[in-house]
């Protein structure tokens, strides 16, 4: 099968150091349940890997995009560190206002390019960013290679849902009627003239699968242009990993396992790589003892069944955060036999029965830890 490569933004191999701990996700201001620990828990194994003395760390973390962004840098000056967090921390805020389908809370009256594009839904197109064009290009690539298993006109269903206000659980007969407004097709987009026009009152869009993927990489690029060589960037479980670590050894990296918020199913060793999860412990209510999670199939508009989680390794941040939610929906067995069709890409699906299932090349990378419970299935080629 011909491999499509991702096309990933700009990722330059540099070796990073840094230690990312667990971390308290919040909904907004919804009681809507979460783990009380970060929904995708990584720990970074760092002794021994021969860190320079010359080298200081300078850490920072702050609550945006609805989760605690935390980024590490070394560096020979901390002023050079503390001035190139700042201005990662503001390309994270400006991709949450351009992406935030909803108004700002911080008292901000600035409106974001998803906001007012769903406000004039029906009525006329609107202006853009280059960011928004971007995203919603790459959005569209794999929308039309998943074959709408990827969908972030998804919007109108989300909103249905409660996810961001209360939850319920709909009426088939409301979820048909709201699918109506769903369909990436009905998103004209105009790269040339910036502007994106969504064809249908009462449409919109929801970049909550791209977003967090898409500011990680532009905060990496502005540490890079910065001068910054050793840096990690965990966005609430969007990792990214720039290089290895000083000696040239991996990270490891630890996969929740989305049962225990305290335990690891694996550790994967990774080298200048995204690794990134989805999982229906990241965002869900409870009715009638049934988990109602926010990783809606576009199909149907409910909750995807399939898996519980997956994780997905690439070089861009940005895909691996599409790819992830695309396995989520697809499941195993179609997500397999689709991620296989993706250069430079591996993922691992884990699902209600405790089963894993992971791409072929990781078999040399990931180190099973026994957890209670779950067993490997096969290796795919």
């Amino acid at each position: 099968m011909k491999k499509l490569k991702p096309q990933p933004f700009e990722v330059k191999r540099v070796a990073a150091l840094a230690m990312i701990l667990q971390m308290l996700h919040f909904s907004r201001g919804d009681e809507m349940r979460w783990p009380l620990g970060i929904c995708f828990f990584i720990l970074l194994f760092v002794s021994g890997c021969g860190q320079s003395s010359a080298l200081q760390e300078v850490i920072d973390e702050r609550f945006m995009m609805d989760t605690l962004v935390k980024i590490t840098v070394f560096c020979e000056d901390k002023q050079q560190g503390k001035a190139a967090l700042e201005a990662a921390f503001a390309e994270f805020e400006r991709i949450s206002i351009l992406t935030n389908r909803f108004p700002q809370g911080n008292g901000s009256s600035a409106l974001g390019d998803v906001l007012l594009a769903n406000k004039n839904s029906g009525l006329k197109p609107i202006k853009v960013s280059n960011d928004t064009v971007a995203i919603l290009e790459r959005c569209h690539y794999y929308e039309q290679l998943s074959g709408g298993a990827f969908d972030v006109s998804v919007g109108p269903v989300m909103e249905l849902w409660g996810f961001g206000g209360s939850q319920r659980v709909p009426t088939d007969a409301e979820i048909k009627q709201t699918l109506d407004l769903v369909g990436y097709q009905k998103i004209l987009l105009e790269p040339q003239q910036k502007t994106v026009y969504l064809t249908k009152r009462g449409m919109g869009i929801d970049l909550g699968s791209v977003a967090k993927g898409y500011a990680t990489d532009q905060a990496a690029a502005v540490l890079k242009k910065m001068g910054i060589k050793h840096a990690l960037i965990n966005a609430g479980g969007n990792i990214y990993a720039l290089g290895s670590k000083a000696d040239g050894s991996p990270w490891r990296v630890g996969i929740q396992d989305p049962r225990n918020q305290q335990g690891l199913v694996a550790i994967v060793s990774v080298k200048d790589a995204a690794v990134v999860t989805s999982g229906d412990y990241q965002r869900y209510f409870e009715e009638a003892g049934v988990r109602y999670h926010h990783i809606l199939n576009p199909a149907t508009g409910k909750p995807a069944r399939e898996v519980m989680q997956t994780t997905v390794l690439g070089a861009s941040a940005t895909d691996a955060d599409i790819l992830s939610t695309i396995l989520f929906v697809l499941g195993p067995k179609r997500g397999m036999d689709f991620v296989q069709g993706i250069q430079d890409t591996q993922a691992i699906f884990i699902t209600p029965d405790k089963q894993i299932t992971m791409t072929n090349q990781l078999t040399k990378q990931l180190e099973f830890t026994g957890a209670d419970g779950y067993r490997i299935i096969h290796d795919n080629s």
